[in-house]
């Protein structure tokens, strides 16, 4: 399970993961959405340890993730310090910005990869932190709980992952999840030269981990060194090695101009219902539809229950979190929302 987590290390957004969440729940998922769970997921899946950590179903949000733990009896409260907490590594760690240890306001998540010996730090990796998958060094002001997944092994994959981020180079995409005739004439080279020994149906337009594999093996022959994501042989290419690889960098093809997209319907989202709409007794679909799209896009921490019909404290705080996330709603971040908050909500018209 680590050394999946370490397989994203590096990776900025938008990205594979979210992609690849996308592709498997819909387009509520759409754009640059909040991916630290989606992260969890996606290294549990590939790891062999989706059950285990995920109870077989995919998480973008931390509360429902957190919950699921404790419904499980596997989830500890981080109320008496880190080390009489006994955390350990490969547990699931959640956050609470606010210093809490209320699932219900949990922010973020990650994976334990160690604990200091005074018990006065936690390391982690962690997806969406500063845009980037990336390790970080917690203290316990930050720290909500963690869930103990029951992991098949000692709660890591007996499997390297290989590296998966994503490079650009003349204006095409390589390595993990890119996608192209640029990726199989890659992999077919990689077999004339005698480096496909990992693919099991060969090669292909999707950058695969065992692209990735046989890259690695390639630049090795090269002399190249470390096959760790970010080092040189990490199986993801650099303009260098290609050049060799191929005789030249391919560039993209022509785009053939497309006609205009037609503009959305106005009736694409509902429409706003009025600043006067939003006070206390207030009963509406409408506000279910609201609550369901702030979940969607990361901001329902406040919610117990889920959202609901009826206009409550916890959709006033949810709202605020989201206008507090946007710089063009920041001056008005009262929880009720206005016509520009409503707009950026793009809540599906009812």
């Amino acid at each position: 399970m680590i050394q999946a987590m370490e397989g994203w290390l590096g990776t900025g957004e938008p990205n594979a993961i979210q992609a690849w969440y996308r592709e498997r729940n819909g387009n509520d998922y759409s754009g640059n959405f909040p991916w630290c769970d989606a992260t969890i997921t996606n290294a549990a899946y590939t790891s062999d340890n989706y059950d285990a950590v995920c109870y077989g179903t995919d998480y973008a949000y931390t509360v429902a993730h957190a919950a699921r733990f404790n419904q499980d009896k596997a989830w500890t409260a981080m109320t008496n310090g880190i080390l009489k907490s006994g955390i350990r590594r490969g547990d699931i760690i959640f956050f609470d910005w606010d210093g809490s240890s209320s699932i219900a306001a949990i922010d973020h998540v990650g994976i334990v990869t160690s604990v200091s010996t005074d018990g006065q730090y936690v390391y982690t990796i962690e997806g969406n932190t500063g845009d980037v998958c990336a390790r970080r060094v917690r203290v316990v002001h930050d720290i909500a709980g963690y869930g103990r997944p029951k992991y098949p092994t000692a709660g890591t994959s007996t499997t390297s992952t290989p590296a998966r981020y994503q490079v650009t180079i003349n204006g095409l995409a390589y390595g993990y999840g890119a996608k192209g005739a640029h990726i199989t004439a890659v992999g077919e080279a990689l077999v004339a030269k005698g480096f496909g020994k990992h693919y099991t149906d060969g090669p292909g337009p999707e950058w695969s981990d065992a692209d990735t594999r046989n890259y690695s093996d390639y630049q090795q022959s090269l002399g190249l060194k470390g096959t760790k994501a970010g080092q040189d042989a990490d199986g993801v290419p650099g303009a260098s090695t290609l050049t060799k690889l191929l005789g030249k960098l391919p560039a993209p093809a022509a785009s053939k101009p497309t006609p205009a997209k037609p503009a959305p319907s106005k009736t694409q989202y509902e429409p706003f219902p009025g600043e006067g709409f939003f006070h206390a007794g207030r009963y509406s679909p409408i506000i279910t539809a609201m609550g369901r799209r702030l979940v969607a896009l990361g901001f329902g921490r406040h919610y117990k229950t889920g959202p609901g019909p009826n206009w409550t404290n916890a959709d006033k705080a949810n709202v605020r979190d989201f206008q507090l996330s946007r710089d063009d709603l920041k001056g008005d971040a009262d929880g009720i929302p206005g016509p520009k908050t409503w707009a950026a909500l793009k809540i599906p018209k009812i």
